[in-house]
């Protein structure tokens, strides 16, 4: 073979040489170096136990985000499969993938594992043609323990996640566990730029897939080195972990970012997890003694963007169809969180001054002590969450309160027992005015007007509005259609009940409702007080027109036929609702557990805001495609039982495993 040199873009190698890295992939570009990781070092399956997880055929059936049953029917913390078992739990956290996330999150699923999945089982077994249920029930030994997991599709790279205890994964949130004291530093390697290299070129796609994970060279640490890990890697956790503290949409949810100095902490958080990553990264290309050329060379090809393969063309990444959590830190952004916030507080869902308790603004380092993750030490605490003089007050247990006791108690006594409030003015349980003494006590009156005046941003003209009409007008309509839906991916846990032109209705919280909340809105002092109202101020202002003369009669006849109209709209919205309860929409407890969309279907009619997805869900209901769910077994009862009777997972599904008869 010719010594001479040879033109830039030209590589030699001797064919031995693309069998070093398994899979014998084409990367002659790599240097030797590089190339003889692949074969000092054992792949990184020698000390992570990686798999994929459970598969199960029909998501609209067995999963759920969190926030769409009952808050007290989810298994959380518990450690292995056998316990569930003897659990009245139903619904146990899921780990689904979702979009590029490192360090922690993603937590937003739940499954129904009832029974020790039994239903689930049984649906396999009939996806399998009557052979067992493993073939798409997978490693559920695993299941429950404390690990690492990633998605599996993702077009921003490669990134892990820490996997607390009390999670079952699915086949797109892969997972790996290890044995070993290496948990840290194998999360630190998987989420280094290191990583992302060596799995573009075990498999330049989008998809990432176990096997090849596997592949990895690893290289074990000194006790220098891991030390550091030990100490860097959970304090990338401890960051992810606040930042799901104050998002509603997690689990975690303590609080909104402060009114004053929140955008201000999520950005000082952001840049000490960008400097704790640039630490950990340099610790991996030290651990691998990759010299400073070989670091360029890396960085510098991650940089110019994943080469897909055509494998991956046509892959589609979860992130495309759901969003991480991420903290904005916009203004109006800002005041979007605190405007839902007091709502949630009004509504029963969020409970300020209640230790452990959704929403309940109230900080402990023992909250971010999960299964190997030690407590934060005062200083990290105090730079996650605030120094001490930030707070209101602490307790006896060195808890810290955002809000005075006196605050906490009077937000408490503002909430509304059965999640029923209304829009209308002159109510007691008008949401906006209650909304507003929420904003006010939190915030004082000039950070509840601050709150309500950034609602408001981006209009093209100011026209000069009171805050009690910008809010109203905010709550009636904008803030389900521009955020509560989209942030609650279709699946709100408000409803806005409302006549046809939303100049009336009522905001519903999903968790309270039950068999007879929809008699109640029918009945004093709801619908059938305002409508005496609208009468009484018509006769009143019939008896003054007669009376009146020349230009003081034309507003006298304005706001009459504005009444009318009002009238007419609040008629029909009753005989709306008394279709809706006379069609049979009296939920049990457990209609729950049907999911948040297909509760929300027989009301599509008094939706006006968001009416074509629940109406879709209505006839997909009426077609059969639902018949596991309760809310069919009640509209439809002889038609599920006929299905129930050929198909043994939906008679589980309603209790009768009896009614399956066979084929």
């Amino acid at each position: 073979m010719s010594e001479k040199k040879l033109p830039n873009q030209v590589y030699r190698l001797h064919q031995g040489d693309f069998r070093a890295i398994p899979g014998k992939p084409i990367v002659y570009w790599l240097n030797s170096n590089l190339r003889s990781f692949f074969k000092e070092y054992p792949g990184i399956g020698k000390v992570l136990k990686a798999g994929v997880g459970q598969n199960t055929g029909d998501n609209d059936r067995f999963l759920r985000f969190w926030w769409e049953v009952s808050w007290s029917n989810i298994g959380f913390y518990f450690n292995n499969l056998l316990d569930t078992i003897s659990s009245p739990k139903k619904w146990y956290p899921y780990m689904k993938g979702g979009s590029f996330l490192s360090w922690y999150g993603n937590q937003e699923r739940i499954v129904n594992w009832a029974n020790d999945a039994k239903e689930m089982k049984e649906y396999a077994i009939i996806r399998n043609k009557g052979k067992h249920w493993s073939r798409y029930l997978q490693n559920l030994p695993l299941c429950f323990k404390e690990g690492i997991t990633w998605s599996d599709l993702s077009t921003k790279g490669f990134g892990v996640r820490y996997l607390p205890p009390g999670f079952i994964f699915d086949v797109k949130g892969s997972s790996g566990f290890t044995e070993e004291n290496l948990l840290f530093t194998i999360i630190a390697v998987m989420n280094s730029p290191w990583m992302n290299y060596a799995l573009g070129l075990l498999n330049p796609t989008v998809s990432f897939q176990v096997g090849d994970i596997s592949r990895v060279p690893f290289r074990k640490p000194g006790l220098t080195i891991q030390k550091k890990f030990d100490h860097l890697v959970p304090v990338c956790i401890y960051i992810r972990q606040w930042e799901s503290m104050v998002a509603e949409t997690t689990f975690d949810f303590h609080s909104p970012l402060d009114w004053q100095a929140g955008g201000l902490a999520a950005v000082q958080a952001q840049q000490r997890l960008i400097n704790l990553e640039t630490q950990i990264n340099d610790l991996v290309y030290t651990l691998y003694e990759i010299s400073p050329q070989d670091r360029q060379a890396i960085e510098r090809e991650l940089a110019g963007g994943m080469v897909i393969s055509e494998a991956g063309e046509n892959a589609k990444p979860e992130e495309e169809e759901e969003a991480s959590v991420e903290v904005s830190v916009s203004r109006q952004s800002l005041a979007l969180s605190w405007l839902s916030y007091a709502i949630g507080i009004i509504l029963g869902r969020f409970q300020p001054g209640t230790p452990g308790a959704l929403g309940s603004t109230i900080y402990r380092r023992s909250d971010f002590a999960i299964g190997s993750l030690p407590e934060p030490t005062e200083e990290e605490f105090n730079e996650l969450v605030g120094e001490p003089s930030k707070f209101a007050y602490i307790d006896e247990q060195g808890w810290r309160h955002v809000f005075s006791r006196q605050v906490e108690q009077a937000l408490q006594k503002l909430a509304l027992p059965d999640g029923i409030a209304v829009f209308d003015p002159n109510h007691p349980r008008d949401l906006p005015t209650l909304v507003s003494k929420a904003l006010e006590l939190m915030l004082g009156e000039q950070g509840a007007a601050e709150v309500i005046a950034a609602l408001d941003e981006g209009r093209k003209t100011n026209d000069g509005r009171p805050s009690s009409i910008v809010l109203r007008q905010f709550l009636e309509k904008d803030f389900f259609t521009q955020h509560h839906i989209k942030q609650y991916r279709k699946r709100p846990v408000y409803w806005p009940i409302q006549s046809s032109k939303r100049s009336y209705g009522f905001v519903l919280f999903h968790e309270k409702i039950d068999r007879n909340t929809f008699y109640a809105l029918q009945q004093e002092p709801y619908l059938p007080t305002k409508r005496r109202a609208v009468q009484l101020r018509l006769e009143e202002l019939s008896k003054k027109v007669l009376t009146a003369q020349g230009a003081a009669r034309k507003p006298i006849e304005k706001e009459m036929d504005e009444l009318r109209q009002l009238a007419e709209e609040l008629a029909q919205f009753a005989k709306d609702l008394d279709a809706i309860t006379r069609g049979g929409y009296e939920p049990e407890a457990d209609w729950i557990d049907d999911g948040v969309i297909l509760r929300m279907a027989p009301l599509w009619s008094v939706i006006p805001l968001w009416k074509s997805e629940p109406k879709k869900y209505w006839e997909e209901l009426a077609a059969g495609k639902y018949d596991w769910s309760r809310i069919a077994l009640k509209y439809w009862p002889e038609r599920v039982k006929q299905a129930c009777k050929k198909n043994k997972s939906y008679a589980i599904a309603h209790g009768h495993e009896e009614w399956f008869i066979g084929n």
